[in-house]
């Protein structure tokens, strides 16, 4: 008679035939597995009371997506009336380095006083990594494209991804640096990305006018003739925008004046040339 209940023991998640005590029709007939999307349940008839359950997989599994995935194995016998046993079957999904990291943003763009002592904090690039583990925990690096003289000028830390001066700068020399910098996760086989860093330097006022004075005339007789050129003098100044426009003058009480040899305005030109000019009283 069938007064025996199946009864499933685990013994692996592949091959696990449940057990009836009961013989013949009364023994297990069926196996039934809860609908999910990746395992299917294929029975193999190894003898007429002997039929083994085998749990394939049938669609990838992404643990970042779902780490566990719940299942309800029933086996049924084929008396009456109809006895079944079940077990659940918790499948834990193990992770793969399988996702890179990914930064916040792609390009990191800011500006910089070229005066910026060193220390001073510049950027803090981040990135994510979905897997877990060693797989998700990242250090950051300079890109081999990155030249010397930019790695003199700026630190990267490698745990936490913030970049801070490190050397002088100098807008008169490098007005903008661009910078590749990689996130890579610590698998096996690690993974990597790229941003970019974009610094540009804004100028302050740090160069003084040079003047550069050429005489023509050594000895300047009394009788020269007003408006005589007595020098040509050249004013630069190696700051932009309003720091490097000039303004020259001379002292009121002398016998000369400044006038601008390109016919531009004396007083305000970045670049300029200057004569001096007898002036009679």
């Amino acid at each position: 008679i069938n007064d025996n209940y199946p009864e499933i023991i685990i013994t692996s998640i592949m091959t696990s035939p449940a057990h009836d005590r009961d013989v013949g029709i009364n023994s297990i007939q069926l196996y039934q597995l809860s609908e999910n999307e990746h395992f299917v349940l294929v029975v193999q008839d190894m003898t007429e009371d002997n039929k083994i359950p085998v749990l394939i997989l049938q669609k990838p599994l992404d643990r970042e997506q779902a780490q566990e995935h719940a299942l309800l194995l029933t086996a049924f016998d084929g008396g009456e009336p109809k006895r079944s046993g079940y077990f659940n079957i918790v499948i834990s999904v193990q992770d793969i380095n399988d996702n890179a990291p990914v930064f916040e943003n792609d390009v990191y763009k800011l500006s910089l006083k070229e005066d910026s002592p060193i220390g001073t904090f510049v950027v803090k690039v981040n990135a994510s990594d979905l897997d877990e583990g060693v797989n998700s925990e990242i250090t950051f690096f300079w890109d081999n494209s990155v030249k010397s003289h930019v790695k003199d000028t700026f630190t990267l830390d490698n745990q936490s991804g913030e970049i801070k001066v490190k050397g002088m700068l100098d807008f008169e020399e490098i007005q903008k640096y661009q910078i590749n910098v990689i996130a890579s996760d610590r698998g096996s086989v690690p993974l990597s990305t790229q941003c970019t860093v974009i610094i540009e330097i804004e100028d302050v006022n740090d160069n003084i006018p040079e003047i550069d004075v050429t005489s023509s005339i050594e000895i300047l007789p009394e009788d020269a003739a007003p408006g005589t050129t007595v020098a040509l003098i050249t004013v630069t100044d190696r700051d932009s925008g309003v720091n490097g426009e000039i303004l020259c003058t001379l002292d009121k009480n002398l016998p000369f004046g400044l006038k601008s040899s390109s016919g531009l305005s004396p007083l305000l030109h970045k670049f300029f040339c200057l004569t001096g000019t007898i002036i009679t009283h």
